[in-house]
């Protein structure tokens, strides 16, 4: 097996690397093991066209306090997603314009959306990201759906489709598969609903001109041999004196061990000894959501001339949410969108003519037959990656949250959790996954 070092990192993402890069600057030795070919996990960069382009993570929010110093410290620049003009509504077939935040709608729809508003930041101010299950009237919320639950204060068939939008864009998932007091908790980590969703201003306001991945390459830079590909862990082994990660060809020790892989993977690991009870039912409940990110290039931005900004948000799909994509240089015009949800699971079994014909019937729907002169369509179905199995990030049901989890990041024994589920501050994010990262880090640190 060899030298043990101070701490095994299971998983080369985001996460991962920060928990390395933390440790490695405290003195401590690491080495990180990751299952792909490549580093970045929910992260991948292609180029495109003219243009460097995000298949998966790519948006830093203005909030994003850890991640906009990492992209400083690295030497990468941000840009700021192009946000000019109007915005897209589309609700049960009907599709409106609008420059402000929220579109245009009746005066009883506007009053209601008000309070709706008003009513959930109240409530989600009161679940912390985290002691979720300390809040005021916890079991009661994590004992319904979110359905159920935003049933008792929304009425208007408009505002839910909004709001029905929002969820599946943040989540990956419908409402009816969410409890009510997850919902709460991970809004609250990002500061609220239409910060999860809004460019600017938003968490969608800024991203990194040379893609995502440069991150994760430039974390990774200088690991050498202390950084091990396409080894994916399948048991840990709990010794007196450390933790044996065991892949197919090889074992790795180390005298702890951080796991930074989402928590539905985390549960395939076999343990020696088993996790706790608790913890083993969080990660068999944990579910990924379904996402696939859908990007289309064009010879020039034409919705940008059409006075548009490129924002679409859709109750009907396929598409849930766009955005203008365009390249940092304006090189190469783009926009991006997800499809999500109950028809995410759907989508890869549709053959590709199908669903690319729908995407685009659906943007020339919006933006003018001008989008069906599009250069290329792309598409990633992270729910059929291998060593994801969906996105943005993972999510409970109702029953579980109360019960067991307090174990998201409760360490079992030498083992620690890190992954941007497992952050109290933007979760599903980049930023998330940073802050999980150094904080599992520190967790170790302390008892190195």
């Amino acid at each position: 097996m060899g030298e043990r070092v101070d701490v095994v990192v299971v998983g080369a993402g985001l996460s991962g690397l920060c928990a390395a890069r933390k440790l490695r600057g405290e003195g401590a030795s690491v080495v990180v093991v990751e299952a792909r070919d490549r580093v970045g996990g929910r992260i991948q960069t292609e180029r495109v066209g003219q243009g460097t382009f995000d298949l998966g993570s790519q948006w830093i929010g203005p909030d994003h306090k850890r991640m906009l110093a990492l992209v400083d410290e690295l030497g990468l620049k941000t840009f700021p997603t192009f946000v000019e003009g109007k915005k897209v509504l589309e609700v049960d077939g009907k599709v409106s314009a609008y420059k402000r935040t929220i579109a245009s709608m009746s005066v009883p729809n506007l009053i209601q959306m008000t309070g709706a508003m008003s009513y959930l930041k109240r409530v989600r101010q009161r679940v912390s990201p985290n002691a979720p299950m300390s809040a005021e009237g916890a079991d009661a919320l994590d004992g319904e759906t979110l359905e159920t639950w935003r049933a008792r204060f929304v009425k208007s068939a408009k505002i839910n489709g909004v709001m029905d939008a929002a969820t599946r864009t943040i989540f990956g998932a419908e409402p009816r598969d969410l409890s009510a007091l997850y919902f709460l908790m991970h809004i609250n980590a990002g500061g609220g609903l239409l910060n999860l969703t809004e460019a600017k201003g938003g968490a969608q306001e800024q991203r990194c001109a040379a893609g995502a991945q440069a991150i994760a390459l430039a974390l990774a830079d200088g690991l050498g041999d202390a950084l091990v590909l396409g080894a994916p862990v399948r048991k840990l082994v709990q010794t007196r004196d450390g933790v044996d990660a065991v892949s197919d060809e090889r074992t790795l020790g180390g005298r702890h061990a951080i796991v930074a892989i989402p928590p539905p993977l985390a549960g395939r690991i076999q343990y020696e000894p088993s996790v706790s009870v608790a913890r083993d039912q969080l990660t068999q409940r944990f579910a990924m959501g379904a996402v696939v990110k859908v990007l289309i290039t064009y010879e020039r931005a034409f919705w940008r001339d059409a006075g548009f900004s490129g924002e679409v948000v859709s109750s009907d799909g396929p598409l849930s949410i766009a955005y203008d994509n365009t390249s940092h240089d304006d090189m190469q015009p783009a926009l991006v969108g997800f499809v999500v949800g109950s028809q995410a699971r759907q989508w890869s079994t549709q053959p590709l003519a199908d669903r690319q014909r729908r995407v685009i019937g659906k943007l020339a729907h919006y933006f003018g037959d001008e989008a069906k002169s599009f250069q290329e369509y792309r598409e990633l179905d992270w729910g059929a990656e291998t060593w994801t199995r969906g996105g943005p990030a993972g999510g409970l049901p109702p029953g579980v949250l109360t019960h067991s989890f307090a174990h998201i990041r409760k360490p079992e024994g030498r083992i620690h959790w890190a992954g941007t589920e497992s952050a109290t501050e933007w979760i599903g994010y980049m930023e998330g996954a940073v802050q999980s990262g150094e904080r599992a880090a520190d967790e170790v640190l302390r008892r190195l």
